[in-house]
Protein backbone atom coordinates (compact mmCIF):
# COMPACT_ATOMS: atom_id res chain seq x y z
CA UNK A 1 0.00 0.00 0.00
CA UNK A 2 1.28 3.46 -0.82
CA UNK A 3 1.94 6.22 1.71
CA UNK A 4 -0.89 8.09 0.12
CA UNK A 5 -3.70 5.34 0.66
CA UNK A 6 -2.98 4.97 3.91
CA UNK A 7 -3.84 8.80 5.38
CA UNK A 8 -6.40 10.27 4.79
CA UNK A 9 -7.45 13.51 3.15
CA UNK A 10 -6.88 15.87 6.58
CA UNK A 11 -3.54 13.72 7.05
CA UNK A 12 -2.24 14.72 3.62
CA UNK A 13 -3.50 18.26 3.82
CA UNK A 14 -1.29 18.12 7.03
CA UNK A 15 1.44 16.88 4.71
CA UNK A 16 1.63 20.05 2.24
CA UNK A 17 1.31 22.32 5.30
CA UNK A 18 4.43 20.92 6.92
CA UNK A 19 6.04 21.46 4.06
CA UNK A 20 4.91 24.81 3.18
CA UNK A 21 5.97 25.82 7.18
CA UNK A 22 9.10 24.80 6.61
CA UNK A 23 9.97 26.66 3.36
CA UNK A 24 8.67 29.45 4.83
CA UNK A 25 10.73 29.23 7.90
CA UNK A 26 13.90 28.73 5.81
CA UNK A 27 13.08 32.07 3.49
CA UNK A 28 12.59 33.74 6.76
CA UNK A 29 16.03 32.55 7.98
CA UNK A 30 17.61 33.40 4.93
CA UNK A 31 16.27 36.62 4.90
CA UNK A 32 16.70 37.97 8.93
CA UNK A 33 20.14 36.62 8.29
CA UNK A 34 21.88 37.77 5.20
CA UNK A 35 24.66 40.21 5.62
CA UNK A 36 24.68 41.19 1.82
CA UNK A 37 21.59 40.84 -0.51
CA UNK A 38 20.30 37.50 0.10
CA UNK A 39 20.68 35.26 -3.28
CA UNK A 40 18.96 32.06 -4.52
CA UNK A 41 21.98 30.07 -3.30
CA UNK A 42 21.27 31.54 0.50
CA UNK A 43 17.52 30.42 0.30
CA UNK A 44 18.50 26.60 -0.77
CA UNK A 45 21.28 26.59 2.03
CA UNK A 46 18.38 27.65 4.37
CA UNK A 47 16.47 25.31 3.46
CA UNK A 48 18.29 22.30 3.74
CA UNK A 49 19.98 23.56 7.26
CA UNK A 50 16.80 25.04 8.62
CA UNK A 51 13.73 23.94 6.67
CA UNK A 52 14.18 20.19 6.84
CA UNK A 53 14.14 19.74 10.63
CA UNK A 54 10.62 21.72 10.93
CA UNK A 55 9.62 18.77 7.66
CA UNK A 56 10.98 16.09 9.61
CA UNK A 57 9.16 16.46 12.84
CA UNK A 58 6.13 17.63 11.26
CA UNK A 59 5.36 14.93 8.42
CA UNK A 60 7.06 12.47 11.85
CA UNK A 61 3.58 12.97 13.78
CA UNK A 62 1.65 12.30 10.70
CA UNK A 63 3.46 8.88 9.50
CA UNK A 64 4.10 7.67 12.60
CA UNK A 65 0.70 6.23 13.84
CA UNK A 66 0.65 5.09 10.22
CA UNK A 67 3.66 2.56 11.04
CA UNK A 68 5.88 4.55 8.61
CA UNK A 69 9.63 5.27 9.18
CA UNK A 70 10.78 8.87 8.12
CA UNK A 71 14.08 9.94 7.81
CA UNK A 72 14.74 13.16 5.96
CA UNK A 73 17.99 14.51 5.13
CA UNK A 74 19.43 17.77 3.73
CA UNK A 75 22.88 18.59 1.53
CA UNK A 76 23.87 21.95 0.29
CA UNK A 77 26.57 22.30 -2.52
CA UNK A 78 26.26 25.37 -4.98
CA UNK A 79 28.20 25.70 -7.85
CA UNK A 80 28.60 21.97 -8.79
CA UNK A 81 28.19 19.83 -10.65
CA UNK A 82 28.77 22.18 -13.80
CA UNK A 83 27.73 20.74 -17.71
CA UNK A 84 28.37 20.96 -21.30
CA UNK A 85 26.00 20.48 -24.53
CA UNK A 86 27.04 21.71 -27.92
CA UNK A 87 29.33 24.95 -28.08
CA UNK A 88 27.54 26.66 -25.25
CA UNK A 89 29.49 27.85 -22.23
CA UNK A 90 29.15 25.24 -19.16
CA UNK A 91 26.44 25.84 -16.06
CA UNK A 92 25.30 24.37 -13.38
CA UNK A 93 23.14 20.99 -13.95
CA UNK A 94 20.47 22.19 -11.68
CA UNK A 95 20.22 24.14 -8.02
CA UNK A 96 18.69 21.42 -6.27
CA UNK A 97 17.96 17.69 -6.44
CA UNK A 98 14.60 16.19 -4.88
CA UNK A 99 14.87 12.27 -3.85
CA UNK A 100 12.26 10.14 -2.50
CA UNK A 101 12.59 6.43 -1.82
CA UNK A 102 10.24 3.92 -0.22
CA UNK A 103 11.03 0.86 0.96
CA UNK A 104 8.23 -1.72 1.29
CA UNK A 105 8.51 -5.78 2.09
CA UNK A 106 9.24 -6.83 -0.46
CA UNK A 107 10.09 -4.36 -3.26
CA UNK A 108 11.60 -0.24 -2.91
CA UNK A 109 10.79 2.90 -5.23
CA UNK A 110 12.90 5.97 -6.00
CA UNK A 111 11.19 9.12 -7.47
CA UNK A 112 13.79 11.96 -7.97
CA UNK A 113 13.32 15.61 -9.44
CA UNK A 114 15.80 18.39 -10.12
CA UNK A 115 15.18 21.94 -9.61
CA UNK A 116 16.23 25.23 -10.81
CA UNK A 117 16.18 28.73 -8.96
CA UNK A 118 15.21 32.22 -9.80
CA UNK A 119 14.58 35.08 -7.90
CA UNK A 120 10.78 36.74 -8.13
CA UNK A 121 9.34 39.81 -7.41
CA UNK A 122 5.68 39.22 -8.93
CA UNK A 123 5.64 35.34 -9.61
CA UNK A 124 6.80 35.17 -13.09
CA UNK A 125 10.45 35.51 -14.19
CA UNK A 126 11.31 36.15 -17.52
CA UNK A 127 14.93 34.50 -19.44
CA UNK A 128 17.10 35.73 -21.69
CA UNK A 129 16.48 34.61 -25.28
CA UNK A 130 19.21 31.66 -25.82
CA UNK A 131 19.50 31.35 -22.18
CA UNK A 132 21.73 28.39 -21.82
CA UNK A 133 19.96 27.02 -18.63
CA UNK A 134 16.48 27.01 -20.36
CA UNK A 135 17.88 24.87 -23.18
CA UNK A 136 19.14 22.54 -21.18
CA UNK A 137 15.79 22.23 -18.75
CA UNK A 138 13.50 22.41 -21.88
CA UNK A 139 15.27 20.33 -24.49
CA UNK A 140 17.65 17.71 -22.36
CA UNK A 141 20.24 17.28 -25.37
CA UNK A 142 23.13 15.11 -24.68
CA UNK A 143 25.63 16.81 -22.03
CA UNK A 144 28.61 15.65 -19.83
CA UNK A 145 29.85 16.85 -16.49
CA UNK A 146 33.13 18.77 -16.52
CA UNK A 147 33.37 19.45 -12.89
CA UNK A 148 32.46 17.66 -9.61
CA UNK A 149 34.64 14.58 -10.24
CA UNK A 150 31.82 12.88 -12.21
CA UNK A 151 32.48 10.42 -14.67
CA UNK A 152 32.93 12.61 -17.84
CA UNK A 153 30.89 10.50 -20.66
CA UNK A 154 28.42 11.73 -22.62
CA UNK A 155 24.91 11.77 -20.91
CA UNK A 156 21.35 11.01 -22.39
CA UNK A 157 18.80 10.85 -20.08
CA UNK A 158 15.62 11.25 -22.14
CA UNK A 159 13.96 13.88 -19.61
CA UNK A 160 10.10 15.18 -20.79
CA UNK A 161 9.39 17.42 -17.76
CA UNK A 162 8.46 14.83 -14.82
CA UNK A 163 12.53 15.27 -13.02
CA UNK A 164 13.19 18.59 -13.59
CA UNK A 165 11.09 21.96 -13.21
CA UNK A 166 12.36 25.38 -12.45
CA UNK A 167 11.47 27.42 -9.21
CA UNK A 168 10.66 30.93 -8.44
CA UNK A 169 11.97 32.03 -5.16
CA UNK A 170 9.69 34.76 -3.51
CA UNK A 171 12.33 38.04 -3.86
CA UNK A 172 10.70 39.54 -0.42
CA UNK A 173 10.31 39.27 3.59
CA UNK A 174 6.34 38.72 3.83
CA UNK A 175 4.36 36.23 6.26
CA UNK A 176 2.32 33.49 4.89
CA UNK A 177 -0.87 35.86 4.97
CA UNK A 178 0.72 38.42 3.03
CA UNK A 179 2.05 36.20 -0.21
CA UNK A 180 -0.09 35.92 -3.03
CA UNK A 181 1.65 32.98 -4.49
CA UNK A 182 0.42 29.26 -4.82
CA UNK A 183 -0.32 28.43 -0.83
CA UNK A 184 0.93 31.70 0.10
CA UNK A 185 3.95 29.94 -0.53
CA UNK A 186 7.46 31.54 -1.16
CA UNK A 187 8.82 29.18 -3.14
CA UNK A 188 6.61 28.26 -6.91
CA UNK A 189 7.50 25.78 -9.63
CA UNK A 190 6.87 25.94 -13.14
CA UNK A 191 7.65 24.43 -16.30
CA UNK A 192 10.92 25.20 -18.06
CA UNK A 193 9.99 28.02 -20.63
CA UNK A 194 11.44 31.56 -21.17
CA UNK A 195 8.38 33.49 -19.32
CA UNK A 196 8.89 31.22 -15.85
CA UNK A 197 5.09 31.55 -14.19
CA UNK A 198 4.26 30.57 -10.95
CA UNK A 199 2.05 27.34 -11.05
CA UNK A 200 2.93 24.90 -8.45
CA UNK A 201 4.33 26.06 -4.66
CA UNK A 202 7.26 23.79 -4.05
CA UNK A 203 5.92 22.69 -0.75
CA UNK A 204 3.07 21.05 -2.66
CA UNK A 205 5.76 19.51 -5.03
CA UNK A 206 7.41 18.34 -1.88
CA UNK A 207 4.64 17.13 -0.53
CA UNK A 208 3.72 14.54 -3.51
CA UNK A 209 7.46 13.54 -3.51
CA UNK A 210 6.90 12.12 0.07
CA UNK A 211 3.59 11.04 -0.90
CA UNK A 212 4.57 9.34 -4.39
CA UNK A 213 3.11 11.68 -6.83
CA UNK A 214 5.48 14.05 -7.97
CA UNK A 215 9.39 13.25 -10.00
CA UNK A 216 10.56 10.49 -12.22
CA UNK A 217 11.17 7.12 -10.85
CA UNK A 218 14.49 5.80 -10.98
CA UNK A 219 16.61 2.35 -9.88
CA UNK A 220 19.34 2.53 -8.33
CA UNK A 221 20.56 -1.07 -9.70
CA UNK A 222 19.64 -0.29 -13.45
CA UNK A 223 22.72 0.61 -14.92
CA UNK A 224 21.42 0.77 -18.61
CA UNK A 225 19.12 2.97 -17.28
CA UNK A 226 20.98 6.62 -17.77
CA UNK A 227 18.49 8.63 -15.74
CA UNK A 228 18.89 6.15 -12.68
CA UNK A 229 22.69 6.58 -13.47
CA UNK A 230 22.75 9.92 -12.97
CA UNK A 231 21.17 9.94 -9.77
CA UNK A 232 23.31 7.12 -8.36
CA UNK A 233 26.25 9.47 -9.53
CA UNK A 234 24.77 12.62 -7.98
CA UNK A 235 24.36 11.27 -4.85
CA UNK A 236 28.02 8.46 -4.12
CA UNK A 237 29.50 12.70 -5.14
CA UNK A 238 27.46 14.57 -3.04
CA UNK A 239 28.02 13.48 0.65
CA UNK A 240 31.56 13.67 0.51
CA UNK A 241 32.45 17.26 2.05
CA UNK A 242 30.93 19.96 4.71
CA UNK A 243 29.91 23.14 3.10
CA UNK A 244 30.35 26.77 4.22
CA UNK A 245 27.97 29.37 3.47
CA UNK A 246 28.82 32.92 5.07
CA UNK A 247 26.17 35.19 3.66
CA UNK A 248 23.43 33.21 6.25
CA UNK A 249 26.51 32.60 9.06
CA UNK A 250 26.81 29.16 8.15
CA UNK A 251 29.96 27.68 8.63
CA UNK A 252 31.77 24.05 7.60
CA UNK A 253 28.58 22.32 8.52
CA UNK A 254 28.48 18.94 7.77
CA UNK A 255 26.68 18.60 4.35
CA UNK A 256 24.47 15.68 5.42
CA UNK A 257 22.58 18.24 7.93
CA UNK A 258 19.26 15.91 8.50
CA UNK A 259 17.49 15.15 11.88
CA UNK A 260 16.03 11.57 13.11
CA UNK A 261 13.49 11.10 15.46
CA UNK A 262 15.03 10.33 18.63
CA UNK A 263 12.73 12.21 20.96
CA UNK A 264 11.51 9.86 24.14
CA UNK A 265 7.97 8.13 23.04
CA UNK A 266 8.51 8.65 19.04
CA UNK A 267 7.89 5.07 17.40
CA UNK A 268 10.83 5.45 15.21
CA UNK A 269 14.71 5.58 16.43
CA UNK A 270 13.52 5.73 20.17
CA UNK A 271 14.62 3.75 22.97
CA UNK A 272 11.51 1.49 22.65
CA UNK A 273 11.74 1.14 18.58
CA UNK A 274 15.53 2.38 17.41
CA UNK A 275 16.27 2.18 13.99
CA UNK A 276 18.99 -0.48 14.11
CA UNK A 277 16.14 -2.86 15.40
CA UNK A 278 15.02 -3.21 11.53
CA UNK A 279 16.38 -5.80 9.85
CA UNK A 280 19.99 -5.02 8.07
CA UNK A 281 18.43 -6.10 4.95
CA UNK A 282 16.41 -3.09 4.98
CA UNK A 283 18.72 -0.87 6.37
CA UNK A 284 21.56 -1.29 4.13
CA UNK A 285 18.96 -0.35 1.25
CA UNK A 286 18.46 3.47 2.16
CA UNK A 287 20.38 5.85 0.65
CA UNK A 288 21.67 7.80 3.65
CA UNK A 289 23.43 4.64 4.11
CA UNK A 290 24.07 3.88 1.06
CA UNK A 291 25.65 6.98 0.70
CA UNK A 292 26.13 9.19 3.33
CA UNK A 293 27.58 6.79 6.13
CA UNK A 294 31.15 6.80 6.80
CA UNK A 295 32.24 9.86 3.56
CA UNK A 296 35.66 12.00 4.39
CA UNK A 297 34.92 14.95 6.19
CA UNK A 298 36.78 17.79 4.14
CA UNK A 299 37.10 20.90 7.16
CA UNK A 300 40.68 22.43 6.36
CA UNK A 301 40.31 25.85 4.81
CA UNK A 302 42.26 24.97 2.06
CA UNK A 303 39.17 22.98 1.22
CA UNK A 304 36.70 25.33 0.98
CA UNK A 305 37.37 27.72 -1.88
CA UNK A 306 36.58 31.38 -1.09
CA UNK A 307 33.18 32.89 -2.59
CA UNK A 308 34.91 34.63 -5.31
CA UNK A 309 36.87 31.64 -6.21
CA UNK A 310 33.88 28.43 -6.01
CA UNK A 311 31.23 30.47 -3.87
CA UNK A 312 32.44 28.47 -1.15
CA UNK A 313 31.87 25.37 -1.98
CA UNK A 314 34.31 22.43 -2.71
CA UNK A 315 33.54 20.51 -6.08
CA UNK A 316 31.34 17.86 -6.19
CA UNK A 317 27.54 17.09 -5.36
CA UNK A 318 24.39 19.12 -5.86
CA UNK A 319 22.36 20.51 -3.19
CA UNK A 320 20.12 17.57 -2.11
CA UNK A 321 16.73 17.04 0.01
CA UNK A 322 16.29 13.08 0.95
CA UNK A 323 13.01 11.55 1.82
CA UNK A 324 13.54 8.42 2.92
CA UNK A 325 10.23 6.33 4.20
CA UNK A 326 10.08 2.69 5.15
CA UNK A 327 7.08 0.86 5.73
CA UNK A 328 7.62 -0.51 8.89
CA UNK A 329 4.06 -1.56 9.48
CA UNK A 330 4.38 -4.47 6.78
CA UNK A 331 7.85 -5.17 8.05
CA UNK A 332 7.11 -5.90 11.67
CA UNK A 333 4.39 -8.48 10.18
CA UNK A 334 6.57 -10.38 7.92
Amino acid sequence: MSISNKLSRYEIENIYSAANSSIWHSHNFANINAKNKVREEDFVAALVSNGIPILTQRCISILQPKGVFLRISGVFCHGHPRVKFGNNNPIELADLLIVHQHIGLTRSSGRALLIQAKMSDDSTHRLPSGDTQLKLFSTWPPFKFITGGLPTQLRNIDEKGKGSRYALVLNDHSYPEDITWADQCPWSTCEAKQILTSDISLAKIIGNMLLGKEGRAFELTNKKNEWSQLIHDLLTITGERTYTRNNISINNMSRLTGIESRAPGMMFLSASHNYTSLPEHFINKTLTERFFTNKPSYNNSSDTPSEEINREQPEGGISTIIIETIDIEKINKR
